[in-house]
């Protein structure tokens, strides 16, 4: 027969599966909540938006020149705002996108501010620019494309290319990752013939 322990333990069993099965369903959510007081969080915003400057309208594109001569120039407008309290690191870059690459490297690009304080002034495709906008305010800036140089090889020519901006927090080079704003302008520019 079975000893008074295994014969306890099959009582004490049984009596657990029968009250178990007499009460009802039920469903219970435990929450744990603490409150820190003091702690704050703010984001800081930088559009980079390309512009009519006639009506402050953001365009599809931002350059597409055609027919651009020796001497020649086209411009645009960008306006960068940042709203906010904290500085904004950013960087500009510009990466080919297709066409000749001799023509796409005879092409100059020049920035200037609306008060025509200069940023950049040299290649199209050697821009890399990295700054600090400190200011709750915005910025418009003027881009100008030009070929400055008339050699044969830069006749009936196109050059794709995308201006590129993205906000950093200690390094232009750093993955990207966290709370970040990145901006692409597509352009397309075409030489004429001469």
């Amino acid at each position: 027969m079975l000893g008074l322990r295994v014969q306890t333990m099959l009582y004490l069993l049984m009596a657990i599966a029968i009250w178990t099965l007499q009460i009802k369903l039920t469903s219970a959510d435990l929450v744990a909540e603490r409150k820190v007081a003091g702690n704050k969080f703010s984001v800081t915003t930088l559009s980079f938006v390309n512009i009519s400057t006639a009506n402050f309208s953001q365009l599809v594109k931002f350059f597409d020149t055609l027919s651009l001569v020796p001497g020649g120039f086209d411009a645009k407008t960008v306006r960068v705002d940042k709203q906010g309290e904290m500085d904004v690191k950013y960087s500009l870059q510009s990466i080919k996108k297709g066409g000749n690459d001799a023509f796409c490297q005879a092409l100059e690009l020049q920035i200037v501010r609306r008060d025509l304080t200069e940023i950049y002034n040299g290649k199209l495709l050697d821009i890399s620019l990295n700054d600090t906008l400190t200011e709750d305010d915005f910025e418009e800036w003027i881009f100008m494309i030009s070929l400055n140089r008339g050699e044969e090889e830069y006749k009936s020519k196109e050059c794709k290319f995308d201006i590129f901006m993205r906000t950093y927090r200690d390094n232009p080079n750093e993955k990207i990752s966290g709370i970040y704003a990145t901006r692409t302008l597509t352009n397309s520019i075409s030489s004429g013939s001469w």
